[in-house]
């Protein structure tokens, strides 16, 4: 008999911001049911957005209603309450508990050992991972799991996922008409108007990660980088354009720029496309050349996210930001915005640091930025960003705090970001009490908010719902 898997994307905690931003679908499950259709074809499967279109009183009336056989939750830091309330009703009518996603491959050893619950985690790449379960085979034959039995930990061999074996991106699994509704209520949508936005990847990893520690804050859990060949990555763009009706796609992968020479090439082969659309990505500022603005422009990018994190040279040396420059940054943006590409030029405030000085630096190369891309596209950016530092499990800065509070967090599989923001404070900048705290959060946040000032659209992550 078929099983069948229900694919969850956690609801976030509605104290956070970051819960109120959910514009395309996830493209994490889309990925993993692509990926069970094209080898299981007769398992049944169920996408459940938490992020838009599913309450949790939603997701658990489903649980009860259909009782699938395998509930996989990806699931983030601020997600991560509602998973395990979702997976004790899982349980309790007698589904298989599988989490994923980065936040749990960096938690997993204490997720299993905390949450007799959760039956595995997948570390990394879940596409195999999961169809070993849907099949039935013997779990030591199954990749990237973690679990435990009678508190020891288990680990299945490790797997990573050639992306030449992945099928092509298809949306069709998803209704889009929730995330339709709410980027009408956004100004995401000025200049141009967007009706339709997709993600897509043509890469996994970052490639900065290959010989580093990485940047304090990130919490990756892969090293290295993987590329999708260029015609799989047209493959992905003409299928949400002319199937899906995709008028903005955004391309999740970390450094877009990592391989000029494969850029180069997804440039010469670009197909024509007759439905109009805009092609965002991340890239590195020091990877950003007049070379390889051409060849973007060629393809048809229309907006690049830069992390600039910082305008100030001291924090970006101290958050291991390498290869790069508040100097760096704004060349970047130059030659970008000589090409007609806009930027989204992503900072992180309450880095290793930070201060009042470096916030008016940081400040005064947002207004630049802004004043660049004016004078060059006529308008000021789409999108500008100003977080608040996250402590990701797997980050230097975790490891850190791992390492000054040992009984708060060796084998804790949750605490709260908010709490972990303030330990990571009094870590890093010694504000023991919590008026201290709460004053130099103030202080980043009237940053943060002078940032937004600048532009008319800012999905900035790690506050609060009540700060802004």
């Amino acid at each position: 008999m078929s099983k069948h898997v229900a694919l969850i994307f956690t609801p976030i905690d509605k104290r956070y911001k970051d819960a109120l931003t959910h514009y395309a679908p996830s493209l994490g499950l889309i990925a993993l049911e692509n990926y069970l259709r094209k080898y299981s074809p007769n398992t049944r499967i169920s996408i459940i957005d938490g992020s838009v279109s599913h309450t949790m009183d939603d997701i658990i009336h489903f649980l009860y209603k259909e009782k699938p056989d395998i509930v996989g939750q990806s699931i983030q830091q601020i997600s991560y309450e509602n998973a395990l309330t979702i997976a004790w009703h899982a349980r309790e009518v007698g589904c298989l508990n599988l989490f994923g996603g980065q936040h749990a491959s960096q938690m997993a050893e204490a997720i299993v050992y905390n949450q007799n619950i959760v039956d595995y985690v997948c570390v990394g790449d879940g596409e195999e991972t999961l169809l070993g379960l849907v099949q039935g085979r013997p779990i030591k034959e199954i990749p990237n799991l973690v679990f435990c039995r009678n508190n020891t930990i288990f680990k299945t061999d490790p797997f990573e996922l050639q992306l030449e074996q992945v099928p092509q991106l298809d949306y069709s699994a998803v209704a889009f008409e929730p995330y339709q509704e709410l980027l009408k209520e956004t100004d995401f949508t000025n200049p141009n108007p967007i009706t339709n936005y997709l993600r897509i990847y043509s890469h996994k990893g970052c490639g900065n990660r290959r010989n580093s520690v990485g940047c304090v804050f990130c919490g990756r859990a892969d090293q290295g980088v993987r590329f999708k060949s260029p015609a799989q990555f047209w493959e992905d763009i003409t299928v949400a354009t002319t199937v899906h009706k995709a008028d903005y796609i955004f391309d999740v992968g970390d450094d877009f720029l990592y391989d000029h020479d494969w850029v180069e090439q997804v440039a010469k082969i670009k197909p024509d496309i007759d439905h109009k659309f805009e092609l965002g990505i991340f890239a590195r500022a020091n990877r950003v050349t007049p070379d390889a603005c051409q060849h973007l422009k060629e393809i048809g990018v229309s907006d690049v996210v830069i992390g600039f994190e910082s305008g100030d040279e001291q924090v970006l040396k101290l958050c291991n930001k390498r290869d790069t420059s508040p100097e760096t940054s704004v060349y970047a943006a130059q030659v970008l915005a000589e090409s007609g590409i806009d930027i989204t030029a992503s900072f992180v405030l309450g880095l290793p640091g930070e201060n009042a000085q470096s916030l008016i630096k940081t400040i005064a190369c947002a207004k630049n930025i802004v004043d660049i891309i004016t004078q060059r596209l006529g308008r000021p950016p789409r999108e500008m960003v100003g977080n608040l530092i996250e402590p990701s499990p797997g980050s230097p800065i975790h490891r850190r705090l791992l390492k000054a509070y040992p009984d708060k967090y060796y084998m804790k599989d949750h605490i709260p970001l908010e709490e972990m923001q303030r330990d990571y404070f009094k870590c890093y900048f010694g504000l023991d009490t919590l008026d201290s705290y709460r004053s130099f959060r103030r202080q980043l946040r009237e940053a943060a908010l002078e940032i937004h000032s600048l532009v008319s659209f800012s999905d900035a992550q790690g506050w609060l719902a009540d700060e802004f």
